[in-house]
């Protein structure tokens, strides 16, 4: 008879209250308890199936508490021969739900260490499961496809088939599916036919990356059209992707605060019911707290319900905004610092369909120029790499008539800038257009200057507002939602379903997907939705989302990589000598100099992690998971895009450490860039105005003559009342702020989340980079010499990049893994 030895199991969950631990003690008592199986590494001889242990009861009722968690102790009795378990069969029959951290299995060999199964998930009713088949859960022992050990290879499959679904039905809570659809719920046609908007994602006219399905019926009227979820927070997501409790609660915590600051400000002003422009810009002013510093290293602030937070830009010097230095400096060191391109052409011009919007050349002239370039020619200053470009013009001119016809008004822009000898970006001349009335003919198009012998200075703020307007949507629009939630979660649902947690790819990047697909969720129900926050506070309105399609016609995941968009727009060149294989244009660049030494650092250690795994270009062609993975992820997730020629073959270790590091770069540093600045900025409404209210009036009117006499009124006219305004703050307060729970580049939830030593050596060398390029930026802010990094002012240091934030709320700083907020 064989010896059978004693596997002890100690199962981690997250503790529960009273009334669900009571519910757990009254399943128990009817028999619905838990139970788990063991799975050895080898086969049955006979059967030729998995080796099983005896079924055990897990029991949460009555589990030891350690700290927030229970610890619940299960004994099993195996063979000797039955090897060191590879997987755990876990079967609930409890009515509701647990988190389930982690197992921990004390083995009886000698010298044997501990066996620990890294889980954090939600175990639901085995009923929810894929027909209703057990979890499958795998320790930290990270395997490639074709070196899992026999015994796993069909549990390995059959957890990624539990969790793709077969594309039908409606998903509930609880369950775990992940499958595509295109973007067909943001209207609400039924509701008023003002709310119609076309589908997103599927056709020519309009490509988008691939949502998560959610399987909502079709509208009556139209079968194209998904029902909108219109209870905030309702709408499905893959149970394991959803905010912690802990992280909802402080989400709505500060949901609660920043919104309740916005209605105590609407009551005392009176405007519930009639919103009214401000007076004064000192009434902006006294929309916020005083001393609320939020710059870096400062400790949290308390402040007064009825007050805003200081933005960063306002706390430095309350006039700062209305600087030409101040404007060049935040296309380098902004909210949006990536916008900015090299001038190579001039003058510029448009792509678009000259028979529809006319001639394509800008009407900036060399005349325009000449007196901003300190004596050089526009020759001399573009083969010097002196002159750059905020191009907004073919992104928003095909929209501009309809836009104008709404409440908000747009410009499309262009914005002419020049380094000077002093290095200080500046802007030297800008273009303001609407279309042509007439299909073909001349756009109307008017060119300002900061000379006051060609532009009254009046105009010239309110040019620079007006692109500012612009930038502002093209940041949230393109830059931030399209380039970063919307391209990635694609990638995120082809990652849970074509790549095994027991990947090594899959245990690296799932960090970088936390609840970003739960906070993409919630966006399309009341940010992104038709009549949402952002069509209501950005000029674009109804047509906020047409435009990031238009955009993601030209999107490519190869140039989302940084030094490959630094070169495509003309900010660095290519140059193997210098630290990065890229040599900046403009030296003193924030976003850029920061952004490279966080590039490198990340690239080193996905190179580093990778190579544990594939010793070479051969082990990665075998590969089946991550073949699998990148087709998905071509042809579907990005289905519009699939017959692309830029898409990389992934037939080599080089391709995949660029791959892997561009997705890790996209969700952790590029959207902190995009994201956390979005308060210290764009909070402050003359800095950053989302939406316009009307055009700059034409030369001999008299709204023009009214404008000329006192520029601060209309000013005020012009950007969004104090009750709008009021509520774009609490918007931008609650997205730009870090909460408590965070986890920043290079932090693990869980310390033995991989039991190779290498790897975890590895991670210690990726964090000891980390800390240099935090020391790096901290001692360029400190510099006297780099005028980009402080302002003109000297007190808003760009710390968007610096890897870690000592405090939650509105730090400026800290990269999170992933797109969390």
């Amino acid at each position: 008879m064989a010896r059978m030895v004693m596997i002890k199991a100690t199962v981690r969950t997250l503790g529960k209250g009273f009334l669900a631990s009571s519910q757990d003690a009254f399943c128990e008592m009817l028999g619905n308890t838990a139970s788990l199986t063991l799975v050895s590494p080898d086969l049955n001889e006979g059967t030729q199936q998995p080796k099983l242990s005896n079924k055990c009861e897990l029991l949460l009722w009555g589990a030891e508490p350690n700290g927030v968690d229970a610890c619940s102790t299960v004994i099993f009795y195996v063979e000797s021969s039955f090897g060191k378990p590879g997987a755990i069969l876990l079967d609930s029959h409890y009515a509701n739900e647990f988190y389930l951290k982690s197992i921990t299995l004390e083995l009886p060999y000698e010298a044997a260490s501990p066996l620990y199964f890294p889980c954090y998930s939600w175990i639901c009713p085995t009923r929810l499961a894929h027909c209703g088949q057990p979890r499958i859960l795998f320790s930290n022992q990270m395997y490639l496809p074709n070196e899992t050990p026999t015994a796993l290879l069909q549990l390995r499959e059959d957890d990624l088939l539990a969790i793709r679904g077969d594309g039908k039905g409606k998903r509930v809570h609880g369950e775990r599916i992940y499958d595509y659809d295109v973007y067909n719920e943001l209207g609400n046609p039924e509701e008023n036919q003002d709310l119609t908007r076309p589908v997103l994602g599927g056709s020519a006219m309009y490509p988008y990356p691939r949502r998560c399905r959610t399987g909502r019926n079709r509208i009556k009227t139209d079968i194209e059209l998904e029902e909108p979820e219109l209870a905030f927070d309702k709408v499905y997501v893959p149970r394991d992707e959803r905010f912690s409790d802990l992280k909802k609660n402080l989400f709505m915590n500060a949901g609660v605060r920043s919104f309740c600051t916005y209605f105590l400000v609407c009551a005392k002003g009176r405007l519930l019911y009639r919103d009214q422009s401000f007076a004064c810009i000192e009434q902006i002013h006294r929309l916020f707290a005083d001393n609320n510093c939020h710059v870096s290293g400062s400790k949290k602030p308390s402040r007064p319900i009825s007050k805003f937070p200081k933005p960063g830009v306002l706390e430095v010097n309350k006039d700062v905004w209305i600087t030409d230095k101040e404007f060049g400096r935040q296309c380098l060191a902004g909210k949006h610092p990536v916008a900015i391109q090299r001038l190579q052409v001039f003058p510029p011009s448009s792509k678009l369909d000259t028979h529809i919007y006319g001639e394509s050349i800008s009407s900036i002239t060399a005349h325009d120029l000449t007196p901003s370039l300190q004596g050089l020619s526009i020759k001399e200053a573009m083969n010097q790499n002196l002159l750059y470009i905020l191009d907004l013009h073919d992104s928003f001119l095909p929209f501009i008539n309809r836009i104008n016809e709404q409440e908000g008004k747009l410009y499309a822009s262009r914005t002419i800038l020049y380094l000077t000898k002093e290095k200080v970006l500046l802007p030297v001349a800008i273009e303001l257009t609407l279309p042509p009335k007439v299909n073909g003919e001349k756009a109307h198009s008017r060119v300002f200057t900061p000379d006051p012998s060609f532009c009254h200075p009046c105009l010239w703020m309110l040019a620079k507002n007006h692109v500012a307007i612009a930038d502002c949507g093209y940041h949230q629009l393109v830059s931030h939602w399209l380039r970063s939630h919307a391209c990635v979660e694609p990638i995120i649902i082809a990652t849970r379903r074509q790549l095994s947690t027991m990947h090594p790819l899959h245990a690296l990047l799932s960090p970088h997907f936390k609840d970003t697909l739960h906070i993409n969720a919630m966006s399309k129900t009341s940010l992104i939705n038709a009549g949402g926050k952002v069509e209501k506070h950005y000029s674009a309105g109804r047509y906020c989302m047409e435009i990031t399609s238009v955009a993601y016609k030209s999107w490519r995941l190869d140039e989302e990589s940084l030094p490959k968009d630094l070169i495509k727009r003309g900010m660095a060149v290519e140059d193997k000598s210098a630290k990065h294989g890229v040599r900046l244009l403009v030296e003193d660049y924030p976003y850029a100099v920061d952004g490279l030494e966080l590039w490198a650092a990340i690239r080193q250690w996905v190179k580093d992690y990778l190579i544990l795994y594939y010793g070479d270009d051969q082990a990665l062609q075998k590969d089946s998971e991550v073949s699998n993975w990148w087709n998905e992820i071509r042809e579907v997730g990005h289905a519009d895009h699939a017959r692309a020629d830029w898409w990389v073959s992934m037939k080599t270790l080089d391709e995949l450490v660029e791959v892997v590091t561009t997705l890790i770069w996209v969700v952790s540093a590029y959207h902190a860039a995009m994201n956390f600045g979005q308060y210290a900025y764009g909070a402050y409404t003359p800095n950053s105005p989302c939406m316009s209210t009307c055009l700059i009036p034409e030369e001999g009117t008299a709204r023009y003559a009214e404008m000329l006499s006192n520029p601060e009124k209309f000013l005020l006219e012009m950007v969004p009342p104090q009750g709008a305004t009021a509520l774009t703050i609490a918007v931008l307060e609650l997205l730009a702020q870090h909460l408590d729970e965070e986890e920043y580049l290079g932090e693990r939830v869980d310390p033995r989340w991989n039991c190779d030593a290498r790897v975890l050596a590895a991670l210690d060398d990726f964090r000891e980079n980390l800390a240099k390029v935090e020391a790096g930026i901290h001692a360029r802010n400190a510099s006297s010499h780099l005028p980009h990094r402080r302002g003109e002012a000297g007190g808003l240091p760009y710390t968007l990049l610096v890897p870690s934030s000592s405090t939650a709320g509105l730090t400026f700083c800290g990269v999170p893994n992933s797109i969390s907020m």
